[in-house]
C-alpha cells in the first residue's frame, strides 16, 4: 500500500472549524431545525479529522503525519505538528501536536460532541445558541489537548469555562444559577493555581514551550518543586475532580442539560487527568516521585468515597455524578502506582500508568451513555428518582436495555471497556504497592451493589402506575446510544486498538522517572 503523507494543518482545523462553526450556527441558525442540522454537520468535520489522526497512529505505514521530536536524543514524538512564532520576545509560539496521551482524548472529544448534539435534537429553547455553545466548547477542549505552548494551553483552558457556564446557567434545571456559579467559582479558583504554576515554569525555564519544559525539567528538585506539584494537583484535581475538591460536580451534573452533563463528564473531567500527566508527571518528575503517596491517597479515598456515597443516592443522575468521582479516582491511583513502580524499578509501572490513561477514555464512553439514559428517563416522566420508577422494562424495552448495558459497563462487566481499564489499574497497583490494592478493590462490591440495586428497583418489579404512558426512546436517542454500545464492546473485546499505543507512550514517559 502506498504511504499517504498528510501535511495539512489538521489540528488547527480541529480547533477553528468548530470555533467558526459556532458563529455560523448562531448567525445562520435562526430556525431551530436549521441550527440543529448546521451544528451536527459542522461537528462531523473535526470528527472526520480525528479519525485521520487516529489512523496516523494506528497505521503509520499507510498514513504519515508530520513528526516532531525536541532533539535527536529525545524519546518523545509528536505528530501532526504545527508551529509558528506568536510573541517572539516572550518565547511564546503557536505550537500544536498530539502524542499517545492526547490522540484518544481528541477522538473522544470529537465523537461525543457529535453524539451529544444528535441526542439533543428535541431541544427547543434558544436552539442556535445551544448548538453554538457546544461547538465553541469543542474547540476549547481540543485546544487544551493539542497545545504545546503553555500560554496557548491556558487560553483554551480558561475559554472552556465560558460555554459550560452558559450551558448550565441557561439550559439547566431549577437550581441552575447556583450550580453554574459554583462550577465557575471552583474551576476559576483552581485555574489561578494552574496560571501561577505556568509562571513558575516560565521563570525557571525561560520559555512557555511545553515540549522544552518536559525535556529539560527546569524546576530543580526540592521545596519549590514539591510545592508547585501540590499546587498543580489542587488546580488539576479540582477539574478531575478528586476528593475533597469534588463538591461542585454533583450540583453541576444534576442541573446541567443532558448533553451538558455528557460533555462535562466525558471531556472536561479528562482535562484534569491530562494536566496531571502532562504537567505534574512529565515536567516535575522528581516531585512526582516524592509526592506519589499523596496522589495514591487521593485516588484511593476518591474511589471509596464516591462508591459509598452512590449507595445512598435516589436521583439516578446524582448517583452517576458521584460514580464519576469514584471512577476518576482510578486515574489518580494509576498515575501514582505507575510513578512509584518506575521509581523503584526502572522499566516498571507501565501497566498501572497505561490503565490510568485508558480509564480516561473508557470512562468517557461509559459516563456519556449513563448520563444520556438518566436524562432520557427524566425528560420522559419528569423525574429521575429511583423510588418513583419500577417495572420500566415492560414499557420501554429499548431504553431499559441501554440502561442495563451502561450500568453493567460502569460496574466493570468483562467484555466491556470499563473492565479492561479498571483491571489494568488494579494489576499495576498490585505491582507497585502489593496487597494494599485490596483497599480499592473493595469498591468493586460497592459499585456492583449500587448499580444492581438501582437496576432492580427501576427496571424490574411491578409497574409503577406513573409509568403507564412512558414512551420509549426516539430515533435521535437510539443512534448515539447504539454507537456508544458498539464502542464499549469493541474496546472491551479489543482494547489493544488504543491500549498498545497508550502503553508505548507510558513506557517512554516512565523511562524518565528515576529514584
Amino acid at each position: 500500500m502506498d504511504e499517504v503523507f498528510v501535511d495539512a494543518p489538521l489540528l488547527s482545523a480541529m480547533i477553528f472549524v468548530p470555533l467558526l462553526g459556532s458563529l455560523i450556527v448562531f448567525i445562520g441558525g435562526k430556525k431551530a431545525e436549521v441550527a440543529r442540522i448546521l451544528g451536527i454537520t459542522i461537528s462531523l468535520i473535526p470528527l472526520a479529522i480525528s479519525l485521520v489522526l487516529v489512523a496516523g497512529f494506528l497505521a503509520p505505514d499507510a498514513i504519515q503525519l508530520r513528526d516532531y521530536t525536541y532533539s535527536a536524543t529525545s524519546q518523545l514524538h509528536y505528530k501532526a505538528y504545527e508551529s509558528a512564532p506568536w510573541i517572539p520576545t516572550l518565547e511564546v509560539s503557536y505550537s500544536l501536536g498530539i502524542d499517545g496521551l492526547s490522540v484518544s482524548l481528541v477522538f473522544l472529544a470529537a465523537l461525543l460532541t457529535t453524539l451529544a448534539m444528535i441526542f439533543s435534537w428535541d431541544e427547543h429553547y434558544r436552539v442556535r445558541e445551544f448548538y453554538a455553545m457546544f461547538l465553541f466548547m469543542e474547540a476549547t477542549i481540543v485546544g487544551v489537548f493539542v497545545s504545546l505552548d503553555f500560554f496557548l494551553f491556558f487560553i483554551f483552558w480558561e475559554a472552556g469555562l465560558i460555554p459550560m457556564y452558559f450551558i448550565i446557567a441557561v439550559w439547566g434545571g431549577p437550581r441552575k444559577k447556583y450550580a453554574s456559579m459554583k462550577f465557575f467559582l471552583y474551576t476559576q479558583t483552581a485555574s489561578l493555581l494552574v496560571l501561577a504554576g505556568i509562571f513558575v515554569f516560565y521563570l525557571y525555564g525561560g520559555t512557555s514551550n511545553m515540549v522544552a519544559l518536559i525535556e529539560t525539567s527546569p524546576v530543580p528538585p526540592g521545596i519549590v518543586s514539591n510545592l508547585l506539584f501540590v499546587a498543580l494537583v489542587i488546580g488539576f484535581g479540582t477539574k478531575l475532580p478528586t476528593w475533597p475538591l469534588h463538591t461542585w460536580l454533583p450540583d453541576a451534573h444534576v442541573e446541567a442539560p443532558t448533553a451538558g452533563s455528557v460533555l462535562l463528564a466525558v471531556i472536561l473531567l479528562k482535562l484534569g487527568g491530562y494536566g496531571l500527566i502532562r504537567v505534574n508527571v512529565q515536567m516535575l518528575p522528581s516531585a512526582a516521585v516524592e509526592m506519589v503517596l499523596l496522589l495514591a491517597g487521593l485516588g484511593v479515598v476518591s474511589i471509596i468515597y464516591g462508591a459509598i456515597v452512590c449507595i445512598s443516592q435516589n436521583d439516578i443522575k446524582r448517583m452517576v455524578a458521584f460514580s464519576s468521582v469514584s471512577h476518576m479516582g482510578f486515574v489518580t491511583l494509576g498515575i501514582a502506582a505507575g510513578v512509584y513502580a518506575a521509581s523503584k524499578n526502572p522499566g516498571a509501572g507501565t501497566m498501572a500508568f497505561s490503565g490510568a490513561v485508558f480509564q480516561m477514555f473508557a470512562h468517557g464512553l461509559v459516563s456519556a451513555m449513563l448520563f444520556m439514559v438518566a436524562g432520557s428517563i427524566g425528560h420522559k416522566i419528569g423525574t429521575r428518582n429511583i423510588s418513583d420508577l419500577g417495572g420500566m422494562a415492560a414499557k420501554t424495552p429499548r431504553l431499559s436495555t441501554f440502561v442495563m448495558i451502561s450500568f453493567l459497563a460502569s460496574l466493570g462487566l468483562p467484555g466491556l471497556v470499563g473492565f479492561v481499564a479498571e483491571l489494568t489499574v488494579f494489576v499495576g497497583t498490585y505491582q507497585a504497592f502489593g496487597w494494599w490494592v485490596a483497599v480499592p478493590i473493595l469498591t468493586v462490591l460497592f459499585t456492583a451493589a449500587y448499580y444492581i440495586y438501582a437496576m432492580q428497583r427501576s427496571l424490574f418489579g411491578p409497574l409503577n402506575p406513573k409509568l403507564a404512558n412512558m414512551p420509549d426512546t426516539h430515533r435521535f436517542e437510539d443512534l448515539p446510544l447504539a454507537v456508544l454500545t458498539v464502542l464499549m464492546a469493541l474496546f472491551g473485546i479489543a482494547p489493544f486498538i488504543f491500549f498498545n499505543l497508550i502503553s508505548s507512550f507510558s513506557g517512554t514517559l516512565l523511562g524518565g522517572i528515576h529514584p
